[in-house]
């Protein structure tokens, strides 16, 4: 077991050619201007776009400003973790999954940009592995959020009724959701639930007060999302961290029940579990998808259907076949399969799912080394945040939303190097 997941203080790319090449064109500064106007673009193109600056059509510049940050940061400083190397597997997998998928028939530009998706969440992580002003990175994100999470409070709390698709027919209270500038609540919550963290680890870091107004806000906003997949994200991520730091701490987490105070909050959680949402899950949600994609998981279990080929919009836009594998011959109650760790099992079998997880778990159990070893509150803070990304993909494809995967790659990689 720590042969798999347990890093070795060796393991470094200095002896690389080709990183040593890389290494010649590297400036910290520079990467981490690209990496923050990446996150203006992920955040804030629709808001953009309602003031009437439009971006160049058919050029996604967030992905070019990552691209940019990765070309200029420090090279020298990728550490081969374990970590790194199951990302990297999982990779390896996603180009031979796609090249079959590819090689049976399936459309070039869909599996192209299903690759891409997951990739965008692996570049994050390295580029972030690399820097060594951490503290700088992480009041940046924090400050670019601030507007979006000021905007998803007035959302929920101006109490302007937003779309009837995000709720319920039960849920009569929930008359508004924040989304910020998003095409969904969800994006929001996920985005919100890595920054309470983040914020949440600063404060007990450095024990400056702005770093839990950050965090009250991004909290506020993450509540008005309703967002269930988020808030047990959360709720699982702090819990676990709390139980870390000091086991009697976890007496505290009941607290967290005061909020069931709050009529519309309480709804949105009891909802859920009532009989009737299950039978909807059954009929045409969560559960019915998670049978029709175990279904299609049979036709190719080992490396899978291809990336971007079932259960996301990449495969809703391209149309894709796979569909028609399903237990109902292509017809579709959900298209999406609202579990991202099922979705990455039916596109890239059980090796994608392996790399995965391996990847998640060494990262956990070297953060919480590290964590134990110099008790600063950054690798707690990448534990809780990589617990709350587990729970949070469970429910939600996190990794299909950029705005969340590059903030969740970057936040995790900088717990990637220790000094």
């Amino acid at each position: 077991m720590s042969w798999l997941f347990v890093d070795k203080d060796n393991d470094v790319f200095e002896n690389s050619k080709l990183i040593q090449f890389l290494s010649k064109i590297s400036n910290e500064k520079l990467a981490i201007i690209f990496l923050a106007l990446s996150f203006v673009c992920l955040w804030y193109e629709s808001f953009f776009s309602s003031v009437g600056i439009r971006f160049v059509e058919g050029f996604n510049f967030a992905i070019i400003f990552l691209f940019l940050s990765f070309i200029f940061c420090d090279k020298k400083r990728l550490k081969l973790t374990k970590a790194m190397t199951f990302l990297l597997l999982f990779v390896m997998v996603l180009l031979i999954s796609g090249l079959w998928a590819g090689i049976c028939g399936l459309a070039i530009a869909m599996i192209i940009s299903g690759i891409f998706l997951f990739c965008q969440f692996v570049l994050a992580f390295v580029i972030s592995s690399t820097f060594r002003a951490k503290n700088t990175v992480i009041n940046l994100l924090l400050l670019i959020s601030i507007p979006l999470l000021l905007v998803g409070c007035y959302q929920g709390l101006s109490g302007q009724t937003t779309s009837r698709l995000w709720v319920s027919t039960a849920e009569n209270l929930v008359q508004a959701r924040a989304f910020g500038f998003f095409g969904s609540p969800n994006i929001l919550g996920g985005l919100a639930m890595i920054t309470v963290i983040i914020a949440v680890s600063k404060f007990l870091s450095l024990k400056k007060w702005w770093y839990l107004v950050y965090g009250i806000i991004a909290l506020l906003a993450l509540v008005l999302t309703f967002s269930r997949s988020a808030w047990i994200g959360l709720g699982v991520g702090i819990a676990a961290a709390l139980l870390i730091k000091n086991w009697k701490l976890i007496f505290i987490s009941p607290l967290v029940l005061l909020a069931l105070i709050v009529p519309s909050i309480k709804q949105r959680i009891f909802v859920s579990l009532s009989q009737s949402y299950m039978i909807d899950a059954a009929l045409d949600g969560r559960v019915w998808s998670f049978n029709t994609a175990m279904e299609i998981f049979k036709t190719s279990p080992i490396i899978g259907t291809g990336p971007g080929t079932y259960g996301g919009q990449t495969a809703i836009y391209f149309n894709s076949p796979v569909y028609l594998r399903g237990i109902q011959n292509g017809y579709v109650a959900l298209p999406y399969t609202d579990n991202q760790w099922l979705q990455i099992a039916v596109q890239t079998g059980i090796l994608g799912l392996i790399t995965i997880v391996g990847f998640f778990i060494s990262h956990l159990v070297n953060n919480l080394k590290r964590y134990f070893k110099t008790h600063e509150y950054l690798y707690l803070g990448v534990v809780a945040a990589t617990i709350a990304l587990l729970i949070n993909g469970l429910f939600a494809n996190v990794l299909e939303f950029g705005a969340v995967s590059i903030l969740g790659g970057v936040y995790l990689g900088l717990g990637n190097y220790h000094e």
